[in-house]
């Protein structure tokens, strides 16, 4: 279904909603940031857009939001203009920057999950979007034609999480409250190959690919642990580490510092373990108080953003400590963090 809904600066939504979801940054390092309002008979969310990802949460500052008619789960850049949306409804939606990026506007929102999509990804060449749901179902969206090219029904139970290869166009992974990591590839008749994800402890609740590799991925399970592993190989690399005490909610790999991976739990921290050896803990920030759901690395300045139910965002200034030995069991320090959680209109 085509929409003509229009967003400008001068009609901003007058408060975000609480829950903040999800951010992402652009290649430019600009920022969206997605909010929902969980609570009361109606869900609703919006998006907000920020030139300069340093002026998040703060609704006078950003340059365009919109609110939307359900809560949003996830999103992910399509290139410098649109956006793809994840919705509790089980639309997904590609939303466009207009007017100078001042403006929103939505091209399409399509209700073909039945549940709530909790992850949509794109692939490398930024063609193919994959959208996990509550469903059970996968789907594969054409981004040019705007519309859904297959549905995967593997899992058994609500799929958290999925990730693109990023070398392989046609390769994705899936992680599902079944139990099961599963590896997808497109070209074969029968795409789903389940993964070995020993050691994992508990439910695996979210996934991400280490940057260039053709087959290592991390794995985040429901009891804070963290494994990395060669999924084409059981017997292959296993690294595994306990960053949180509550389920993990996203990863994400650094672009600058490839080995470095970040993590956000229920547990209210951000952590960012050095995976090139035996992993370490190299931050622990305790900024939040309450569920962190979104982290983002910026692709210019490496700083990790990370957003909340407790309506703030967070930027993190990583360093590597000065002392090499750090025992992962020892909480990291917050060596540097920068809170904001003004989100008031004037």
């Amino acid at each position: 279904m085509e929409s003509e809904q229009l967003a400008t600066n001068s009609n901003l939504p007058a408060a975000m909603d609480k829950q903040l979801d999800v951010l992402m940054h652009n290649r430019d390092g600009s920022l969206i940031l997605g909010a929902s309002s969980l609570t009361g008979r109606y869900w609703a969310g919006s998006l907000w857009f920020y030139e300069d990802p340093n002026n998040a949460p703060t609704i006078e500052r950003s340059s365009a939001g919109v609110q939307t008619e359900a809560g949003v789960t996830d999103i992910v850049w399509i290139d410098e203009l649109r956006v793809a949306v994840a919705s509790d409804t089980g639309a997904v939606e590609i939303w466009q920057l207009i007017d100078s990026r001042s403006s929103f506007k939505n091209l399409f929102y399509l209700f073909e999950h039945h549940e709530t999509v909790n992850s949509v990804k794109i692939n490398s060449n930024r063609t193919r979007l994959a959208s996990g749901s509550a469903d059970c179902l996968i789907k594969i969206w054409d981004v040019a034609g705007q519309c859904s090219t297959g549905t995967y029904h593997a899992h058994t139970a609500p799929v958290e999480k999925v990730a693109w290869s990023p070398v392989e166009l046609e390769v994705f992974a899936s992680c599902s409250q079944d139990g099961r990591v599963l590896l997808w590839d497109t070209r074969k008749p029968k795409p789903a190959f389940k993964v070995d994800q020993s050691p994992l402890y508990s439910l695996p609740t979210s996934l991400a690919w280490k940057p260039g590799e053709t087959a290592v991925i991390a794995i985040g399970d429901e009891t804070g642990h963290i494994v990395l592993k060669d999924i084409r190989n059981a017997n292959g690399m296993i690294k595994d580490c306990k960053s949180h005490t509550r389920a993990v909610h996203r990863l994400a790999f650094s672009p600058k510092n490839g080995t470095w991976l970040a993590s956000v739990s229920d547990d209210s921290t951000a952590v960012v373990t050095d995976m090139a050896n035996e992993p370490r803990q190299i931050y622990r920030s305790y900024s939040h108080n309450d569920f962190v759901r979104g982290l983002s690395w910026d692709p210019l300045s490496n700083k990790l953003f990370t957003c909340g139910w407790d309506k703030q965002v967070c930027t993190h200034v990583v360093t590597m400590p000065a002392d090499d030995r750090m025992d992962i069991s020892t909480p990291a320090a917050s060596y540097s963090s920068k809170v904001k959680g003004h989100t008031t209109k004037s």
